[in-house]
Parts: structure tokens; C-alpha cells; sequence
């Protein structure tokens, strides 16, 4: 274990030696380079029994929902949140301007890493990678939050879990832009995902997941529309099935006080899965089909969030979101994490406030409420409250 961490540690070493040449070459060759990144710092205490994590911070939706037995409650700290990105763009090419981006972060993703006790008493992380991606003209490639999901839709809210219908997904993809006056459009190829349940996740599809966004962007506010169409499939030398299923999501945003008070409401419907809820539900079901053989039933489920985020002054400001996602097959669901049970529908609510106590540098404090009901009919009730101080640079 011990070398498995000293290994992490040289690696990293290796990244900030190879970032710095590269910054180094790319003043020598005129390139615009920009390093930086934030530390935050989370403490949570989450109550009513919550299960299947070892603390309150950091977690998924589904880590505070899945509980076989009453543990009580949890308290937590982690910095695993803190992020690191380098940006590079150059303008003098023979194709024009390229911008290159890659982000990492320390295993906030990983909830087993990011809280094992090593090297007496350390709290040791991996670094994970966020976003990798080239952009040139119209023209994106690499890996960054997929087109399906409208960043409009992210709410000002400190619990990286998100609210109960949070859509969200960074995969690599190609990803081709248009803008015509106040519309803009996306196209991409993104790479597919089949989370079939009690049978896995899968990498069996013979296709690209198939992306397209549009956004309205008027004076008095935003309004976008996204499709998906994917394949669920699964190969495992036993038997072969496929599938077929979509799924929209209609995203608004409006300034009702510009710079002061803004509203943001989004639903989602179809068989999307893991893009929505943080994976809380499957893409889809094995069943039998009656004659030996297999078919993949995809689940439908939906969910809508509301938001609202009022600036009181320069530095102080609070956000209030409710949201909830529900199984529209109830029954089909089995994204159970281990836990001999899954989710069938659940509901949160956010309450914050934050204050900038100089430039970049923010105190927040959040409460959570997440009621959820799971198919063994208990309906898990877990409240947490956050604290988190974050310094951007």
C-alpha cells in the first residue's frame, strides 16, 4: 500500500515537472498559458443512519439513501474537492486558434479512496482526471461534461452530490458547434455507457452515444433542449442483448434581478440513466424474454429541479433548490450499489448562504433534507450540514 501511495506521490511529481517545461516552451513559443485551480475544504455531519460510506462528506446521493440498518449519524472532513487545471491557447497556427484544457482533481469521485487511513493517520487521495480536450474552430475532441448536460443548469450549491435530479456526465466525445444569432448548436459523438444493474456496468455498444443541444440565448434569459439516443447492450459470452432508448432534457435560466436575484428550473425524461441523479438509477433491466433467451428492458424515469439564488450584497448570497427523481418502472431499478435494495424515487432540498471574505476566498454553509424511498418500501430521511471554505487561484 505504502508503495502504491509513493508511486501516487511520483507521479504527481512527475505532472508539475512536465507542466512546468511545458510552460516554459510555451512562453519561449508565444503561447498564452493560464495554471490555476482552488482548495476546498468540507466538513459534514449527515444524521438519521445514514449507510454505505464511512463519512458525511463527499457522498452521492445514493451513499446517504442505502442503509440495510440504523448507524446513526456521521461526521466528516475531506479537501478532496481541490482542483488544479492548466489552459493553453495559441493563435498563430496554420489552422488558427487552438485552445487546449486539462483539469484534475483528488478522488472526490472515489469515496473508498479518498477515506482510507494510510501512512499513520493520512488521508490519502488519488488525483482524478476532470476534463482533456482540444478545441480548434467549431471543433471539440477529448473529454469534458457531456453536450447532453447545459452548465446553466448548475446550481450554486456547496454539496458536490447535487440535488436529487442533478443531470451530469464528463466522457470523451467530438463535439461540433454552430452559432446562429441568438441560437447556438451542438452535435457530438460521446462514449457509451451501459449500467445494466445486478449485471454491471458495460462496455459492449457498437455505437456512440448520439448528442444534440440547442440553446436560445435572448435578452431576457436562457432556454435550452437536449436529446440523446444511445444503446444498451450487454456481450458476456453467455448471451448477447441490445437495445435502443432516448431522452430529453429541457433546461431555463433567467436574471429576474440582473446580478442580483436568478431562477433556474430543468426536467429531464427517458431512459437516461446514469446521466441523471449521480447513477442513483440504472440504465436499464436484464429480463427473460419467455424463449431461453435475453432482453434489456431500459428504465424510464424523470425529475425536476427548481432554483433560486439572491445576491444580497457584493459578497453575501444564498441559493434554495428543491428537486426530486422518480422510477417510472418501478421495480426495474436495480443500481443498488451492494446493498440488496435501489432507489425508486427521492427528493432534496438545498438551503445556503456564502460570504466573500476577500476576492476568491469563500465561507459557505449548507443544509441539506434528502427524502428518498427505496423498493424494500423504507423510506430513508437523512439531514446534512456542510461547511466549506474555498480559496480560488
Amino acid at each position: 500500500m505504502l508503495y502504491l501511495n509513493e508511486m501516487r506521490i511520483a507521479a504527481l511529481i512527475i505532472a508539475f515537472i512536465a507542466i512546468t517545461i511545458g510552460v516554459k516552451q510555451a512562453k519561449a513559443e508565444a503561447m498564452d498559458v493560464d495554471f490555476g485551480g482552488f482548495v476546498k475544504v468540507n466538513a459534514a455531519l449527515a444524521t438519521n443512519g445514514v449507510n454505505g460510506i464511512d463519512d458525511a462528506s463527499g457522498t452521492y446521493n445514493a451513499d446517504l439513501l442505502f442503509s440495510s440498518d440504523d448507524k446513526g449519524s456521521r461526521f466528516g472532513i475531506n479537501a478532496k474537492e481541490t482542483r488544479l487545471y492548466v489552459a493553453l491557447n495559441k493563435n498563430d497556427t496554420p489552422l488558427g486558434p487552438i485552445k487546449a484544457y486539462i483539469e484534475g482533481n483528488f478522488g472526490v469521485e472515489s469515496n473508498t479512496d479518498g477515506n482510507r487511513v494510510e501512512a499513520y493517520g493520512n488521508n490519502n487521495t488519488r488525483f482524478v482526471l476532470r476534463h482533456a480536450y482540444i478545441e480548434e474552430g467549431n471543433f471539440l475532441i477529448g473529454q469534458t461534461i457531456s453536450t447532453f448536460i447545459d452548465p446553466k443548469s448548475f446550481l450554486d450549491i456547496l454539496d458536490y452530490g447535487g440535488n436529487s435530479a442533478v443531470t451530469f456526465a464528463r466522457q470523451p466525445m467530438l463535439r461540433y458547434t454552430i452559432g446562429v444569432g441568438e441560437f447556438s448548436l451542438r452535435l457530438a459523438l460521446e462514449n457509451p455507457t451501459s449500467n445494466l444493474g445486478n449485471y454491471d456496468i458495460t462496455d459492449d455498444q457498437r455505437m456512440p452515444d448520439f448528442v444534440g443541444r440547442i440553446d436560445f440565448d435572448p435578452s431576457w434569459g436562457h432556454l435550452s433542449v437536449a436529446g440523446i439516443m444511445r444503446e444498451l447492450r450487454i456481450d458476456n459470452g453467455q448471451f448477447e442483448a441490445h437495445k435502443i432508448t432516448a431522452g430529453v432534457i429541457i433546461t431555463a435560466h433567467k436574471d429576474i434581478i440582473p446580478g442580483r436575484f436568478e431562477i433556474v428550473g430543468q426536467y429531464f425524461r427517458g431512459g437516461i440513466g446514469h446521466y441523471a441523479a449521480f447513477s442513483a438509477f440504472a440504465d436499464g433491466i436484464v429480463l427473460d424474454d419467455g424463449r431461453g433467451g435475453k432482453y434489456i428492458d431500459p428504465v424510464d424515469i424523470h425529475g425536476a429541479t427548481f432554483s433560486t439564488t439572491m445576491h444580497y450584497t457584493e459578497r453575501l448570497r444564498s441559493t434554495v433548490a428543491v428537486s426530486w427523481a422518480e422510477n417510472l418502472d418501478p421495480g426495474h431499478n436495480q443500481q443498488t450499489l451492494g446493498t440488496g435494495h435501489a432507489i425508486e424515487n427521492v427528493k432534496s432540498l438545498h438551503a445556503n448562504i456564502f460570504y466573500d471574505l476577500i476576492k476568491n476566498f469563500m465561507i459557505g454553509f449548507e443544509y441539506k433534507k434528502l427524502i428518498g424511498e427505496l423498493t424494500d418500501r423504507t423510506k430513508p430521511n437523512v439531514d446534512r450540514y456542510q461547511l466549506s471554505v474555498l480559496y480560488a487561484f
